[in-house]
């Protein structure tokens, strides 16, 4: 049975528009027309059990086990945010889905307060050439009992914001199981808005990320971005932000405003959520309108800085030398 439109947001990412859908069906039986290139499910941290009423019970009916995908991760993120992906589905063509992803938000908190962190980690395994089609549930509102318009309008303001903003996905489908609540969720949806991206206005010559831990170091990097024959004015949130503002508003605000982006990356770096929102919008920009961001690798990262940093040229300072630092800010292409 395919799935029966209920509504739509459309979101504007510059010339491109991209789609939030909402849908009443099965997203255990897809036909080749609604066909997912990844399937986002939610689980309590760890526990794969397949109840009766959940879409892994669903699912394990259908001959795919969570338990044995989670066994053999392809990338685990659930540390920085919030899920781990399965490999490929080679063998469950029935199935009509590419690969999934699991959200088990409970490891760090509130499943409607780190859907954000989701749609930001996705961005490193979606096709650059590809834009692709995700469906979901409404995540965590089953057996974890969440309350349905608050993951309703949490899903739809992170998916709009990240979309708009260039993340590869042509269509995110919300797909409800039949039930009498349907239509007062399709107006919470309805209500959402979606918000297109800022048009790039250059005010600012460097936006300067980094960790707090990093502050003496971010210090020094900005007198050196400073000494750029380029660089006339360097954005320091932490001195730039005034008191009671929305630093997150003032952040997204600050860096479409720069004409590039320097990133201390260090491991602190990227336990941060800020520091990785303020990557992932710098890494969207450099896809969509060309050399932006201009990571520094500062001190030891681990092996997820490839799956963030890929393609971009990257000046390495693992060995945390100032000297090579302020050699290789010298040295950048701003």
């Amino acid at each position: 049975m395919s799935l029966q439109l209920l509504a739509q947001i459309d979101v504007k990412d510059g010339e491109t528009t991209r789609k939030v859908s909402l849908y009443e069906g099965d997203l255990t039986w897809l036909t080749p027309d609604d066909r997912l290139d990844l399937l986002i499910v939610s689980a309590f941290p760890g526990d794969y059990l397949p109840t009766p009423s959940s879409l892994i019970g669903a699912l394990a009916r259908r001959g795919l086990s969570m338990a044995e995908l989670a066994a053999d991760k392809a990338h685990d993120l659930r540390r920085q945010c919030a899920f781990w992906l399965s490999h490929p589905l080679d063998g469950f063509s029935g199935l009509n889905i590419g690969r999934v992803a699991c959200f088990e938000s409970q490891l760090r908190g509130p499943p409607a307060a780190l859907v954000g962190d989701l749609f930001r980690g996705l961005f490193p395994f979606l096709d650059p050439q590809k834009d692709a089609v995700v469906g979901m549930p409404l995540l965590a509102t089953g057996d974890q009992g969440w309350v349905a318009v608050d993951m309703m309008s949490a899903l739809v303001d992170a998916a709009t914001h990240w979309m708009s903003r260039g993340l590869q996905i042509s269509e995110l489908k919300i797909v409800l199981r039949p039930s009498h609540q349907n239509q007062m969720l399709a107006e919470v949806f309805r209500k959402s808005s979606a918000g297109e991206a800022a048009p790039v206005t250059a005010k600012t010559d460097v936006f300067l990320s980094y960790s707090s831990v990093d502050a003496d170091v971010a210090a020094q990097t900005e007198q050196a971005l400073l000494r750029h024959p380029n660089v006339s004015e360097v954005f320091n949130f932490r001195s730039d932000i005034q008191v009671g503002q929305s630093w997150q508003r003032e952040i997204d605000k600050a860096i479409s405003e720069a004409r590039a982006m320097v990133a201390l990356i260090s491991p602190d770096y990227l336990k941060s959520p800020e520091c990785q929102e303020e990557l992932m919008v710098a890494r969207l920009r450099h896809k969509r309108a060309g050399p932006f961001l201009f990571p520094v690798w500062w001190r030891g990262a681990d092996e997820d800085i490839a799956l963030w940093l890929e393609v971009i040229r990257l000046a390495d300072c693992r060995e945390a030398n100032l000297g090579h630092l302020r050699q290789s800010v010298s040295q950048m292409p701003l």
